[in-house]
Protein backbone atom coordinates (compact mmCIF):
# COMPACT_ATOMS: atom_id res chain seq x y z
CA UNK A 1 0.00 0.00 0.00
CA UNK A 2 2.96 2.42 0.84
CA UNK A 3 4.80 1.17 -2.37
CA UNK A 4 1.54 2.84 -4.65
CA UNK A 5 0.67 5.57 -2.76
CA UNK A 6 4.84 6.39 -3.13
CA UNK A 7 4.04 5.73 -7.00
CA UNK A 8 1.08 7.97 -6.90
CA UNK A 9 3.47 10.91 -5.78
CA UNK A 10 5.68 10.00 -8.36
CA UNK A 11 3.69 10.30 -11.46
CA UNK A 12 1.73 13.30 -9.77
CA UNK A 13 5.06 14.99 -9.18
CA UNK A 14 6.06 14.34 -12.98
CA UNK A 15 2.80 15.17 -14.38
CA UNK A 16 3.41 18.31 -12.61
CA UNK A 17 7.18 19.16 -13.51
CA UNK A 18 6.38 18.04 -17.24
CA UNK A 19 3.90 20.86 -17.04
CA UNK A 20 5.74 23.38 -15.47
CA UNK A 21 8.86 22.59 -17.84
CA UNK A 22 6.85 22.85 -21.18
CA UNK A 23 5.38 26.95 -19.81
CA UNK A 24 8.78 27.90 -18.97
CA UNK A 25 8.37 30.40 -21.69
CA UNK A 26 5.13 31.24 -20.37
CA UNK A 27 7.20 32.11 -17.41
CA UNK A 28 8.77 35.12 -18.81
CA UNK A 29 5.54 36.73 -21.12
CA UNK A 30 3.89 39.50 -20.64
CA UNK A 31 0.59 41.14 -21.24
CA UNK A 32 -1.78 41.10 -24.34
CA UNK A 33 -4.78 42.11 -25.80
CA UNK A 34 -7.54 42.43 -23.25
CA UNK A 35 -5.70 42.04 -20.30
CA UNK A 36 -6.19 45.11 -19.75
CA UNK A 37 -9.54 44.76 -19.37
CA UNK A 38 -8.80 42.30 -16.44
CA UNK A 39 -5.79 43.58 -15.37
CA UNK A 40 -3.71 46.45 -16.12
CA UNK A 41 -6.11 49.13 -16.54
CA UNK A 42 -8.69 47.61 -14.30
CA UNK A 43 -8.92 50.14 -11.31
CA UNK A 44 -11.17 47.41 -9.21
CA UNK A 45 -8.38 45.30 -8.57
CA UNK A 46 -6.46 48.66 -6.59
CA UNK A 47 -8.50 49.00 -3.00
CA UNK A 48 -11.18 47.45 -0.84
CA UNK A 49 -14.19 49.23 -2.22
CA UNK A 50 -13.24 47.75 -5.56
CA UNK A 51 -13.10 44.27 -4.19
CA UNK A 52 -16.63 45.07 -2.83
CA UNK A 53 -17.54 45.99 -6.47
CA UNK A 54 -15.90 43.01 -8.30
CA UNK A 55 -19.17 41.18 -6.60
CA UNK A 56 -21.82 43.27 -7.04
CA UNK A 57 -23.40 42.53 -10.94
CA UNK A 58 -22.79 45.44 -13.47
CA UNK A 59 -19.20 46.56 -12.71
CA UNK A 60 -17.15 44.07 -14.40
CA UNK A 61 -17.31 43.16 -18.36
CA UNK A 62 -18.60 39.71 -17.00
CA UNK A 63 -19.61 38.70 -14.11
CA UNK A 64 -16.75 36.49 -12.91
CA UNK A 65 -16.55 37.38 -9.75
CA UNK A 66 -14.24 34.54 -8.36
CA UNK A 67 -11.35 35.71 -11.59
CA UNK A 68 -11.60 38.82 -10.46
CA UNK A 69 -10.84 38.07 -6.98
CA UNK A 70 -7.86 36.45 -7.90
CA UNK A 71 -6.39 39.24 -10.44
CA UNK A 72 -7.06 41.92 -7.28
CA UNK A 73 -5.11 39.39 -4.66
CA UNK A 74 -2.04 39.25 -7.17
CA UNK A 75 -2.27 42.75 -8.02
CA UNK A 76 -1.94 43.61 -4.16
CA UNK A 77 1.37 40.63 -4.12
CA UNK A 78 2.77 41.56 -7.03
CA UNK A 79 1.20 44.49 -8.93
CA UNK A 80 1.37 44.46 -12.62
CA UNK A 81 4.67 42.61 -12.79
CA UNK A 82 2.98 39.69 -15.13
CA UNK A 83 5.10 36.75 -14.15
CA UNK A 84 3.29 36.13 -11.33
CA UNK A 85 -0.31 36.21 -12.82
CA UNK A 86 1.36 33.54 -15.64
CA UNK A 87 3.16 31.46 -12.58
CA UNK A 88 -0.56 31.28 -10.91
CA UNK A 89 -2.34 30.26 -14.33
CA UNK A 90 0.41 27.63 -15.04
CA UNK A 91 0.09 25.70 -11.11
CA UNK A 92 -3.83 26.06 -12.00
CA UNK A 93 -3.18 24.07 -15.49
CA UNK A 94 -1.11 21.54 -13.77
CA UNK A 95 -3.46 21.13 -10.60
CA UNK A 96 -6.09 20.56 -13.65
CA UNK A 97 -3.66 17.63 -14.90
CA UNK A 98 -4.00 16.20 -11.83
CA UNK A 99 -7.90 16.12 -11.22
CA UNK A 100 -7.94 14.90 -14.34
CA UNK A 101 -6.14 12.38 -13.74
CA UNK A 102 -7.82 11.05 -10.63
CA UNK A 103 -11.08 11.88 -11.99
CA UNK A 104 -10.61 9.20 -15.00
CA UNK A 105 -9.26 6.87 -12.70
CA UNK A 106 -11.91 6.86 -10.13
CA UNK A 107 -14.11 6.58 -13.55
CA UNK A 108 -12.05 3.82 -14.45
CA UNK A 109 -10.94 4.94 -17.67
CA UNK A 110 -7.91 3.07 -19.26
CA UNK A 111 -4.71 5.44 -19.53
CA UNK A 112 -5.84 7.90 -16.58
CA UNK A 113 -2.54 9.04 -16.38
CA UNK A 114 -1.71 9.37 -19.95
CA UNK A 115 -5.10 11.30 -20.12
CA UNK A 116 -3.88 14.09 -17.80
CA UNK A 117 -0.18 13.89 -18.92
CA UNK A 118 -1.76 14.97 -23.16
CA UNK A 119 -4.23 17.47 -21.38
CA UNK A 120 -1.19 19.04 -19.56
CA UNK A 121 1.27 19.17 -22.54
CA UNK A 122 -1.54 19.54 -25.55
CA UNK A 123 -0.34 22.72 -27.22
CA UNK A 124 -4.53 23.32 -28.23
CA UNK A 125 -4.65 24.55 -24.19
CA UNK A 126 -1.40 27.03 -24.53
CA UNK A 127 -3.82 29.87 -25.27
CA UNK A 128 -5.90 29.30 -21.99
CA UNK A 129 -2.85 28.90 -19.95
CA UNK A 130 -0.64 31.36 -21.22
CA UNK A 131 -3.10 34.50 -21.84
CA UNK A 132 -3.70 36.04 -18.49
CA UNK A 133 -7.25 36.62 -19.18
CA UNK A 134 -8.04 33.22 -19.81
CA UNK A 135 -7.82 32.98 -16.29
CA UNK A 136 -11.35 32.23 -16.49
CA UNK A 137 -10.54 28.86 -17.78
CA UNK A 138 -7.88 27.43 -16.05
CA UNK A 139 -9.24 28.56 -13.05
CA UNK A 140 -13.27 27.36 -13.68
CA UNK A 141 -11.67 23.92 -14.83
CA UNK A 142 -10.13 23.58 -11.10
CA UNK A 143 -13.34 23.95 -9.85
CA UNK A 144 -15.26 22.14 -12.53
CA UNK A 145 -13.00 19.20 -11.91
CA UNK A 146 -12.93 19.03 -8.40
CA UNK A 147 -16.99 19.65 -8.71
CA UNK A 148 -16.94 16.44 -10.21
CA UNK A 149 -15.00 14.72 -7.60
CA UNK A 150 -16.48 15.51 -4.72
CA UNK A 151 -20.15 15.14 -6.81
CA UNK A 152 -19.13 11.49 -7.34
CA UNK A 153 -18.15 10.63 -3.97
CA UNK A 154 -21.36 12.11 -2.98
CA UNK A 155 -22.88 9.40 -5.11
CA UNK A 156 -20.13 6.60 -3.95
CA UNK A 157 -22.02 7.10 -0.46
CA UNK A 158 -25.33 6.15 -1.24
CA UNK A 159 -27.00 3.04 0.46
CA UNK A 160 -23.64 3.00 2.73
CA UNK A 161 -23.70 2.66 6.47
CA UNK A 162 -21.79 6.20 6.74
CA UNK A 163 -23.88 8.80 8.18
CA UNK A 164 -26.09 11.04 6.68
CA UNK A 165 -24.74 14.23 7.77
CA UNK A 166 -20.99 12.77 5.60
CA UNK A 167 -22.90 12.27 2.26
CA UNK A 168 -24.40 15.81 2.61
CA UNK A 169 -21.07 17.16 3.24
CA UNK A 170 -20.02 16.02 0.18
CA UNK A 171 -23.17 17.21 -1.97
CA UNK A 172 -22.44 20.83 -0.13
CA UNK A 173 -18.86 20.91 -1.31
CA UNK A 174 -19.93 19.58 -4.76
CA UNK A 175 -22.70 22.07 -5.19
CA UNK A 176 -20.12 25.25 -3.35
CA UNK A 177 -17.45 24.02 -6.09
CA UNK A 178 -20.00 24.19 -9.03
CA UNK A 179 -20.98 27.48 -7.89
CA UNK A 180 -17.56 28.62 -7.90
CA UNK A 181 -16.57 27.08 -11.26
CA UNK A 182 -19.45 29.56 -12.21
CA UNK A 183 -18.41 32.20 -10.78
CA UNK A 184 -15.16 31.81 -12.49
CA UNK A 185 -17.08 31.12 -16.15
CA UNK A 186 -20.14 29.87 -16.85
CA UNK A 187 -19.49 27.93 -19.72
CA UNK A 188 -19.23 25.20 -16.78
CA UNK A 189 -22.72 25.01 -16.87
CA UNK A 190 -22.59 21.82 -18.48
CA UNK A 191 -21.21 19.80 -15.53
CA UNK A 192 -24.45 18.36 -14.16
CA UNK A 193 -25.27 16.75 -17.76
CA UNK A 194 -21.43 15.77 -17.86
CA UNK A 195 -22.34 14.17 -14.55
CA UNK A 196 -25.15 12.54 -15.98
CA UNK A 197 -22.61 10.76 -18.53
CA UNK A 198 -20.24 9.83 -15.87
CA UNK A 199 -22.75 7.97 -13.92
CA UNK A 200 -23.94 6.17 -17.21
CA UNK A 201 -20.61 5.31 -17.94
CA UNK A 202 -19.94 3.45 -14.25
CA UNK A 203 -23.48 1.72 -15.22
CA UNK A 204 -25.36 3.46 -11.74
CA UNK A 205 -28.46 5.02 -11.22
CA UNK A 206 -28.86 9.04 -11.93
CA UNK A 207 -29.71 11.00 -8.64
CA UNK A 208 -32.02 13.97 -11.03
CA UNK A 209 -33.29 15.35 -8.03
CA UNK A 210 -29.96 15.69 -6.51
CA UNK A 211 -28.61 17.48 -10.18
CA UNK A 212 -31.87 19.86 -10.50
CA UNK A 213 -30.26 22.51 -8.24
CA UNK A 214 -27.34 22.47 -10.14
CA UNK A 215 -28.96 22.39 -13.75
CA UNK A 216 -31.07 25.55 -12.32
CA UNK A 217 -28.34 27.79 -10.99
CA UNK A 218 -26.27 26.74 -14.37
CA UNK A 219 -29.18 27.76 -16.74
CA UNK A 220 -29.70 31.16 -14.92
CA UNK A 221 -25.93 32.12 -15.18
CA UNK A 222 -25.31 31.09 -18.49
CA UNK A 223 -28.21 33.27 -19.13
CA UNK A 224 -26.78 36.19 -17.38
CA UNK A 225 -23.72 35.75 -19.16
CA UNK A 226 -25.41 35.54 -22.35
CA UNK A 227 -27.36 38.88 -21.75
CA UNK A 228 -23.93 40.69 -20.58
CA UNK A 229 -22.13 39.21 -23.59
CA UNK A 230 -24.86 40.57 -25.81
CA UNK A 231 -25.35 44.64 -23.82
CA UNK A 232 -21.46 45.06 -22.45
CA UNK A 233 -19.21 43.04 -24.08
CA UNK A 234 -20.62 43.89 -27.53
CA UNK A 235 -22.66 40.46 -29.37
CA UNK A 236 -24.48 42.16 -31.80
CA UNK A 237 -24.75 43.91 -34.79
CA UNK A 238 -24.04 42.87 -38.74
CA UNK A 239 -21.90 40.18 -37.81
CA UNK A 240 -23.92 37.95 -35.68
CA UNK A 241 -27.21 38.34 -37.74
CA UNK A 242 -26.51 34.54 -38.48
CA UNK A 243 -30.20 32.15 -39.67
CA UNK A 244 -30.78 28.70 -37.72
CA UNK A 245 -29.57 27.39 -41.00
CA UNK A 246 -26.17 29.13 -40.65
CA UNK A 247 -25.47 28.56 -37.32
CA UNK A 248 -26.12 25.08 -37.70
CA UNK A 249 -23.77 24.69 -39.99
CA UNK A 250 -20.82 26.49 -38.35
CA UNK A 251 -21.55 23.98 -35.63
CA UNK A 252 -21.06 21.00 -37.73
CA UNK A 253 -17.65 22.69 -38.99
CA UNK A 254 -16.49 23.43 -35.60
CA UNK A 255 -17.45 19.48 -33.86
CA UNK A 256 -15.60 18.56 -37.22
CA UNK A 257 -12.67 21.28 -36.54
CA UNK A 258 -11.71 20.74 -32.52
CA UNK A 259 -11.19 17.25 -33.07
CA UNK A 260 -8.74 17.80 -36.04
CA UNK A 261 -6.35 20.08 -33.95
CA UNK A 262 -6.17 17.46 -31.24
CA UNK A 263 -4.91 15.12 -33.58
CA UNK A 264 -2.85 16.91 -35.35
CA UNK A 265 -2.49 20.27 -33.46
CA UNK A 266 -0.79 22.36 -37.07
CA UNK A 267 -0.66 24.80 -37.42
CA UNK A 268 -2.71 27.14 -34.36
CA UNK A 269 -3.48 30.42 -34.44
CA UNK A 270 -4.59 32.54 -32.82
CA UNK A 271 -7.62 33.88 -34.55
CA UNK A 272 -8.34 31.38 -37.05
CA UNK A 273 -10.09 32.79 -40.65
CA UNK A 274 -13.29 33.22 -40.21
CA UNK A 275 -15.90 31.00 -42.12
CA UNK A 276 -18.00 32.75 -44.63
CA UNK A 277 -22.04 32.00 -43.53
CA UNK A 278 -22.72 32.99 -47.40
CA UNK A 279 -20.70 30.12 -48.35
CA UNK A 280 -23.63 27.38 -46.72
CA UNK A 281 -24.98 26.17 -49.33
CA UNK A 282 -27.09 23.12 -49.45
CA UNK A 283 -23.46 21.20 -50.61
CA UNK A 284 -21.54 22.54 -47.91
CA UNK A 285 -23.48 20.80 -44.98
CA UNK A 286 -21.20 17.29 -46.00
CA UNK A 287 -19.86 18.07 -42.10
CA UNK A 288 -22.82 18.27 -40.54
CA UNK A 289 -24.14 15.27 -41.95
CA UNK A 290 -20.46 13.98 -40.79
CA UNK A 291 -21.40 14.84 -37.84
CA UNK A 292 -25.30 13.12 -37.83
CA UNK A 293 -23.46 9.91 -39.45
CA UNK A 294 -21.11 9.87 -36.38
CA UNK A 295 -23.52 10.65 -33.62
CA UNK A 296 -26.36 8.28 -35.14
CA UNK A 297 -22.90 4.73 -34.60
CA UNK A 298 -22.25 6.18 -31.27
CA UNK A 299 -25.65 5.89 -30.42
CA UNK A 300 -26.48 2.65 -32.18
CA UNK A 301 -22.88 1.35 -30.40
CA UNK A 302 -24.39 2.25 -27.39
CA UNK A 303 -27.48 0.64 -27.17
CA UNK A 304 -25.51 -2.44 -28.83
CA UNK A 305 -23.29 -2.32 -25.23
CA UNK A 306 -20.25 -0.16 -26.64
CA UNK A 307 -20.49 2.65 -24.04
CA UNK A 308 -17.23 4.90 -24.46
CA UNK A 309 -17.21 6.14 -27.78
CA UNK A 310 -21.09 7.75 -27.76
CA UNK A 311 -20.46 9.00 -23.57
CA UNK A 312 -17.45 10.05 -25.23
CA UNK A 313 -18.59 12.59 -27.83
CA UNK A 314 -21.77 13.10 -25.77
CA UNK A 315 -19.25 15.16 -23.19
CA UNK A 316 -17.44 16.78 -26.29
CA UNK A 317 -20.10 18.04 -28.28
CA UNK A 318 -22.68 19.21 -24.69
CA UNK A 319 -19.28 20.97 -23.16
CA UNK A 320 -18.33 22.95 -26.49
CA UNK A 321 -22.57 23.69 -27.02
CA UNK A 322 -21.89 27.12 -25.60
CA UNK A 323 -19.43 28.06 -28.31
CA UNK A 324 -20.90 26.41 -31.37
CA UNK A 325 -22.45 29.64 -32.75
CA UNK A 326 -25.90 28.91 -31.54
CA UNK A 327 -25.49 31.78 -28.80
CA UNK A 328 -23.71 35.25 -29.41
CA UNK A 329 -20.49 35.95 -27.90
CA UNK A 330 -17.68 38.45 -29.16
CA UNK A 331 -14.69 36.59 -30.46
CA UNK A 332 -17.58 35.42 -33.16
CA UNK A 333 -16.60 38.74 -34.61
CA UNK A 334 -13.03 37.92 -35.54
CA UNK A 335 -13.39 33.58 -35.61
CA UNK A 336 -16.14 30.98 -34.82
CA UNK A 337 -13.84 29.05 -33.57
CA UNK A 338 -10.76 29.48 -31.21
CA UNK A 339 -8.61 26.75 -29.22
CA UNK A 340 -9.53 28.20 -25.71
CA UNK A 341 -13.18 27.24 -26.19
CA UNK A 342 -12.10 24.14 -26.03
CA UNK A 343 -10.34 23.42 -22.72
CA UNK A 344 -12.78 21.13 -20.75
CA UNK A 345 -14.25 19.90 -23.79
CA UNK A 346 -10.87 18.21 -25.03
CA UNK A 347 -11.05 15.75 -21.79
CA UNK A 348 -14.30 13.52 -24.57
CA UNK A 349 -11.72 13.62 -27.06
CA UNK A 350 -8.43 12.67 -25.23
CA UNK A 351 -10.09 9.66 -23.64
CA UNK A 352 -12.00 8.92 -26.52
CA UNK A 353 -8.76 7.85 -28.38
CA UNK A 354 -5.81 7.43 -25.61
CA UNK A 355 -8.27 4.91 -23.58
CA UNK A 356 -8.53 2.61 -26.26
CA UNK A 357 -4.87 2.45 -26.98
CA UNK A 358 -4.05 1.82 -23.29
CA UNK A 359 -6.38 -0.46 -22.77
CA UNK A 360 -4.70 -2.42 -25.24
CA UNK A 361 -1.04 -1.61 -24.37
CA UNK A 362 -1.19 -1.74 -20.93
CA UNK A 363 1.81 -1.80 -19.31
CA UNK A 364 3.85 -3.16 -22.31
CA UNK A 365 6.91 -1.60 -23.24
CA UNK A 366 5.38 -0.63 -26.78
CA UNK A 367 3.03 1.42 -24.92
CA UNK A 368 5.63 3.39 -22.64
CA UNK A 369 7.55 4.27 -25.87
CA UNK A 370 4.82 5.98 -27.59
CA UNK A 371 3.14 7.59 -24.54
CA UNK A 372 6.80 8.86 -23.90
CA UNK A 373 7.12 9.86 -27.47
CA UNK A 374 3.49 11.71 -26.73
CA UNK A 375 4.77 13.61 -24.08
CA UNK A 376 8.33 14.60 -25.61
CA UNK A 377 6.14 15.99 -29.08
CA UNK A 378 3.26 17.09 -26.99
CA UNK A 379 5.96 19.09 -24.62
CA UNK A 380 8.13 20.64 -27.44
CA UNK A 381 5.04 21.88 -29.57
CA UNK A 382 3.41 23.57 -26.19
CA UNK A 383 6.67 25.11 -25.68
CA UNK A 384 6.68 26.75 -28.78
CA UNK A 385 2.98 27.55 -28.84
CA UNK A 386 3.77 29.65 -25.34
CA UNK A 387 6.54 31.50 -27.26
CA UNK A 388 4.30 33.17 -29.34
CA UNK A 389 2.01 34.62 -26.48
CA UNK A 390 5.35 36.15 -25.08
CA UNK A 391 4.57 39.90 -26.20
CA UNK A 392 1.77 41.17 -28.10
CA UNK A 393 3.63 42.40 -31.30
CA UNK A 394 4.72 38.65 -31.64
CA UNK A 395 1.37 37.32 -31.21
CA UNK A 396 -0.06 39.41 -33.98
CA UNK A 397 3.03 39.04 -36.56
CA UNK A 398 2.49 35.37 -36.06
CA UNK A 399 -1.30 35.60 -36.25
CA UNK A 400 -0.92 37.53 -39.36
CA UNK A 401 1.54 35.01 -40.84
CA UNK A 402 -0.62 32.37 -40.25
CA UNK A 403 -4.02 34.21 -41.28
CA UNK A 404 -2.93 37.06 -43.47
CA UNK A 405 -7.06 38.02 -43.65
CA UNK A 406 -6.97 38.76 -39.62
CA UNK A 407 -8.34 42.52 -39.72
CA UNK A 408 -7.66 42.32 -36.10
CA UNK A 409 -4.45 41.05 -35.49
CA UNK A 410 -3.16 43.70 -38.74
CA UNK A 411 -5.12 46.65 -36.42
CA UNK A 412 -4.03 45.33 -33.06
CA UNK A 413 -0.46 45.27 -34.17
CA UNK A 414 -1.18 48.85 -35.51
CA UNK A 415 -1.58 49.94 -31.72
CA UNK A 416 0.93 48.18 -30.62
CA UNK A 417 3.63 50.07 -33.18
CA UNK A 418 1.99 53.24 -32.32
CA UNK A 419 2.78 52.89 -28.95
CA UNK A 420 6.40 52.65 -29.74
CA UNK A 421 6.40 55.49 -31.93
CA UNK A 422 7.13 53.17 -35.44
CA UNK A 423 3.97 55.23 -36.72
CA UNK A 424 4.93 54.82 -40.13
CA UNK A 425 5.02 51.00 -39.69
CA UNK A 426 1.57 51.16 -38.01
CA UNK A 427 -0.03 52.68 -40.95
CA UNK A 428 1.08 50.01 -43.03
CA UNK A 429 -0.42 47.75 -40.74
CA UNK A 430 -3.69 49.51 -40.74
CA UNK A 431 -3.72 49.41 -45.12
CA UNK A 432 -3.52 45.76 -44.43
CA UNK A 433 -6.41 45.79 -41.77
CA UNK A 434 -8.20 48.06 -43.99
CA UNK A 435 -8.38 45.92 -47.06
CA UNK A 436 -8.75 42.85 -44.83
CA UNK A 437 -11.42 43.94 -42.99
CA UNK A 438 -15.64 42.87 -43.40
CA UNK A 439 -18.12 44.60 -41.81
CA UNK A 440 -18.64 48.34 -41.01
CA UNK A 441 -17.92 48.14 -37.81
CA UNK A 442 -14.70 47.06 -38.05
CA UNK A 443 -13.90 49.36 -41.24
CA UNK A 444 -14.86 52.71 -39.27
CA UNK A 445 -12.80 51.08 -35.97
CA UNK A 446 -9.84 50.59 -38.60
CA UNK A 447 -10.43 53.80 -40.27
CA UNK A 448 -10.58 55.91 -36.76
CA UNK A 449 -6.78 54.56 -36.03
CA UNK A 450 -5.82 55.31 -39.69
CA UNK A 451 -7.08 59.11 -39.06
CA UNK A 452 -5.25 58.80 -35.49
CA UNK A 453 -2.00 57.65 -36.92
CA UNK A 454 -1.96 60.01 -39.46
CA UNK A 455 -2.14 62.98 -37.23
CA UNK A 456 0.81 61.51 -35.10
CA UNK A 457 3.00 61.49 -38.70
CA UNK A 458 2.41 65.32 -38.30
CA UNK A 459 0.07 64.40 -41.45
CA UNK A 460 -3.36 66.87 -39.79
CA UNK A 461 -4.90 67.53 -43.18
CA UNK A 462 -5.49 63.74 -44.35
CA UNK A 463 -6.21 63.03 -40.77
CA UNK A 464 -8.89 65.73 -40.88
CA UNK A 465 -10.48 64.31 -44.14
CA UNK A 466 -11.07 60.84 -42.33
CA UNK A 467 -12.22 62.38 -39.35
CA UNK A 468 -14.95 64.01 -41.21
CA UNK A 469 -16.05 61.07 -42.94
CA UNK A 470 -16.23 59.36 -40.25
CA UNK A 471 -18.75 62.53 -38.91
CA UNK A 472 -20.31 61.97 -42.01
CA UNK A 473 -20.95 58.73 -41.75
CA UNK A 474 -22.61 58.22 -37.96
CA UNK A 475 -21.00 60.89 -36.05
CA UNK A 476 -19.27 60.78 -32.65
CA UNK A 477 -15.87 62.58 -34.14
CA UNK A 478 -16.26 65.92 -32.34
CA UNK A 479 -12.92 65.71 -29.73
CA UNK A 480 -10.50 64.37 -32.72
CA UNK A 481 -11.93 66.84 -35.01
CA UNK A 482 -11.05 69.66 -32.70
CA UNK A 483 -8.10 68.15 -32.17
CA UNK A 484 -6.99 67.96 -35.62
CA UNK A 485 -8.03 71.40 -36.58
CA UNK A 486 -6.42 72.82 -33.65
CA UNK A 487 -3.66 71.61 -34.80
CA UNK A 488 -4.10 73.38 -38.30
CA UNK A 489 -4.52 76.30 -36.96
CA UNK A 490 -8.58 76.51 -36.98
CA UNK A 491 -9.40 77.42 -33.51
CA UNK A 492 -12.81 78.95 -34.37
CA UNK A 493 -13.82 75.64 -36.00
CA UNK A 494 -11.91 73.79 -33.21
CA UNK A 495 -13.84 75.81 -30.60
CA UNK A 496 -16.96 74.93 -32.33
CA UNK A 497 -16.32 71.04 -32.22
CA UNK A 498 -15.09 71.46 -28.54
CA UNK A 499 -18.25 72.28 -27.52
CA UNK A 500 -20.09 69.89 -29.83
CA UNK A 501 -18.10 67.34 -27.90
CA UNK A 502 -19.62 68.64 -24.72
CA UNK A 503 -22.96 69.19 -25.26
CA UNK A 504 -25.83 67.58 -23.64
CA UNK A 505 -24.14 64.77 -21.25
CA UNK A 506 -20.80 65.32 -22.78
CA UNK A 507 -17.63 63.94 -23.70
CA UNK A 508 -15.62 64.02 -20.51
CA UNK A 509 -12.54 63.32 -22.68
CA UNK A 510 -13.03 66.98 -23.98
CA UNK A 511 -12.64 68.73 -20.69
CA UNK A 512 -9.12 69.08 -20.25
CA UNK A 513 -8.47 69.33 -23.87
CA UNK A 514 -10.96 72.46 -24.12
CA UNK A 515 -9.69 73.96 -21.16
CA UNK A 516 -6.18 73.88 -22.66
CA UNK A 517 -7.33 75.24 -25.90
CA UNK A 518 -9.02 78.29 -24.01
CA UNK A 519 -5.92 78.90 -21.90
CA UNK A 520 -3.66 78.80 -24.71
CA UNK A 521 -6.17 81.81 -26.39
CA UNK A 522 -6.27 83.82 -23.55
CA UNK A 523 -8.97 82.99 -21.53
CA UNK A 524 -8.23 81.54 -18.51
CA UNK A 525 -11.63 82.10 -16.82
CA UNK A 526 -13.42 80.21 -19.12
CA UNK A 527 -11.68 77.55 -19.10
CA UNK A 528 -11.78 77.42 -15.16
CA UNK A 529 -15.18 75.77 -15.80
CA UNK A 530 -14.15 73.29 -17.64
CA UNK A 531 -11.28 71.91 -16.09
CA UNK A 532 -12.83 72.40 -12.89
CA UNK A 533 -15.70 69.53 -13.82
CA UNK A 534 -12.80 67.84 -15.07
CA UNK A 535 -11.22 67.09 -11.29
CA UNK A 536 -14.67 67.04 -10.12
CA UNK A 537 -14.75 63.53 -12.20
CA UNK A 538 -11.42 63.21 -11.44
CA UNK A 539 -10.20 64.56 -8.32
CA UNK A 540 -6.30 62.46 -8.20
CA UNK A 541 -5.76 63.54 -11.94
CA UNK A 542 -2.62 65.06 -11.59
CA UNK A 543 -2.39 66.56 -15.43
CA UNK A 544 -6.22 68.00 -15.03
CA UNK A 545 -4.76 69.16 -11.62
CA UNK A 546 -1.90 71.12 -12.93
CA UNK A 547 -3.58 72.84 -15.88
CA UNK A 548 -6.31 73.78 -13.48
CA UNK A 549 -3.33 75.78 -11.31
CA UNK A 550 -2.19 77.19 -14.67
CA UNK A 551 -5.55 78.54 -15.64
CA UNK A 552 -5.91 79.50 -11.69
CA UNK A 553 -2.92 81.57 -12.19
CA UNK A 554 -3.87 82.92 -15.39
CA UNK A 555 -6.76 84.10 -13.55
CA UNK A 556 -4.91 85.81 -10.95
CA UNK A 557 -5.80 83.82 -8.62
CA UNK A 558 -2.27 82.63 -6.84
CA UNK A 559 -3.36 80.63 -3.54
CA UNK A 560 -6.03 78.49 -5.69
CA UNK A 561 -2.73 77.76 -8.04
CA UNK A 562 -0.43 77.15 -5.64
CA UNK A 563 -3.27 74.95 -3.63
CA UNK A 564 -4.40 73.25 -6.88
CA UNK A 565 -0.67 72.56 -8.22
CA UNK A 566 0.52 70.96 -4.13
CA UNK A 567 -2.68 68.42 -4.72
CA UNK A 568 -1.05 67.80 -8.27
CA UNK A 569 2.68 67.33 -6.43
CA UNK A 570 0.65 64.58 -4.72
CA UNK A 571 -0.81 62.66 -7.02
CA UNK A 572 1.91 62.39 -9.12
CA UNK A 573 4.05 61.31 -6.66
CA UNK A 574 1.57 58.54 -5.50
CA UNK A 575 1.06 57.16 -8.99
CA UNK A 576 5.26 57.03 -8.80
CA UNK A 577 5.30 59.96 -11.81
CA UNK A 578 8.75 61.45 -11.03
CA UNK A 579 9.16 63.26 -13.94
CA UNK A 580 5.85 64.55 -13.39
CA UNK A 581 6.41 65.69 -10.09
CA UNK A 582 9.64 67.17 -10.64
CA UNK A 583 7.37 69.82 -13.09
CA UNK A 584 4.78 70.32 -10.61
CA UNK A 585 6.56 71.04 -8.07
CA UNK A 586 9.01 73.60 -9.97
CA UNK A 587 5.86 75.39 -11.48
CA UNK A 588 4.68 75.51 -7.62
CA UNK A 589 7.40 77.14 -6.67
CA UNK A 590 6.99 79.93 -9.98
CA UNK A 591 3.49 80.53 -8.45
CA UNK A 592 4.92 81.21 -4.48
CA UNK A 593 7.86 83.37 -6.06
CA UNK A 594 5.12 85.01 -8.45
CA UNK A 595 2.63 85.45 -4.87
CA UNK A 596 5.63 86.98 -3.11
Amino acid sequence: MAERFRSRWVFGLALVAFTLVAYLPAHAAGFIWDDDWYVTKNELLHDVAGLVRIWVPGHTVQYYPVVFTSFWIEHHLWGLEPAGYHVVNVLLHALNALLVWRLARGLGIPGAWWIGAAFALHPVHVESVAWITERKNVLSGAFYLSAALAYLRFEELRGCPSPPARRGAWYAAAFGLFLLALLSKTVTCSLPAALVLMRLWQQRSVALRALAPMFVVGLVLALHTAHLERTRVGAQGAEFALSFVERTWIAGKALLFYPSKLLVPWPLVFIYPRWDPGAATPSAHWSTAVVLFVAAVACLAYARGVRGPGLALAFFAGSLLPALGFFDVYPMRYSFVADHFQYLASLGILALVIGPIAARFHASRAGVIVGAAMIVCLGALTWRRAGVFSDPETLWRETIRLNPAAWMAHNNLALVLTESGRNAEALESLRAAQAAATGEKASRQIRRNLAITLGKLGRDQEALEAYLELQHAAGGMELELARTLERLGRDEEAEAYFRGALAGEGDPAALVPFGVHLMRRGRPEEALVWLERSVALHPDDADALMFLADAYAGAGRLADAIASGERALLCARARGDERMAELVRRRVEQYRSSGG
